[in-house]
């Protein structure tokens, strides 16, 4: 019986077989490492890398100092989006709601204060800091300008992500006093929500 050496190499995708080289194709080859770039059996194989495991990404560390600056400006999308749609629509919701909107943002100035961080708003209308929120302002703007009924859908949207926003904040903070004014602002948006969603 005579012995034949078997000697499958797949990273280079070579196949000898009795001494004979033979090009073969990957079985299902990832999606990133096109087809053309595999080397040939002309083209000297090179030697395999030593895998290394796939870094974890890290999320960004909690700062109370950072979630203020972020929550107050979210405060202020809310009733910058509220006051511009109730021009447009003239819907008694909009107003109501946009009055509570200041009164959350007047609960969290006190607490920037005690920290001496500076207040990011702007005193005008639909102008924000932080660029994602200034962006998600024009969206809903838009969004909203189309119909009555998009109008409160957009209000639906604002309080989800108001309510997402606060609860993670709340898990990672430590401070009594602004876990305590989170509470109120995410009672406030829950109260909102359900209203939206009754006129939706």
């Amino acid at each position: 019986m005579t012995n034949r050496t078997v000697i499958i190499s797949v990273a280079a995708g070579v196949l000898v077989v009795g001494g004979a080289l033979t090009a073969v194709a990957l079985m299902n080859p990832p999606a990133s490492t096109p087809v053309e770039s595999l080397p040939s059996a002309s083209a000297p194989v090179a030697e395999p890398s030593t895998p290394t495991a796939p870094s974890t990404p890290t999320a960004e560390p909690y700062d109370t100092a950072a979630s203020l600056l972020f929550i107050i400006e979210e405060e202020k999308l809310a009733h910058d989006v509220y006051v511009t749609l109730e021009s447009t629509w003239g819907a008694n919701t909009f107003a109501n709601i946009s009055d509570s909107e200041t009164t959350h943002q007047g609960l969290l100035v006190p607490l920037l204060d005690a920290r001496g961080i500076a207040d990011p708003r702007s005193s005008e209308v639909g102008v924000f800091v932080d660029p994602d929120l200034q962006s998600l302002y024009n969206d809903l703007i838009a969004r909203g300008a189309t119909s009555l009924a998009d109008a409160m859908q957009v209000g639906i949207l604002i309080e989800e992500k108001d309510i997402a926003d606060l609860t993670v904040a709340m898990a990672a903070e430590d401070e009594a006093d602004v876990i305590s004014v989170y509470d109120r602002l995410l009672s406030g948006s829950e109260n909102h929500l359900a209203s939206f969603q009754r006129q939706a």
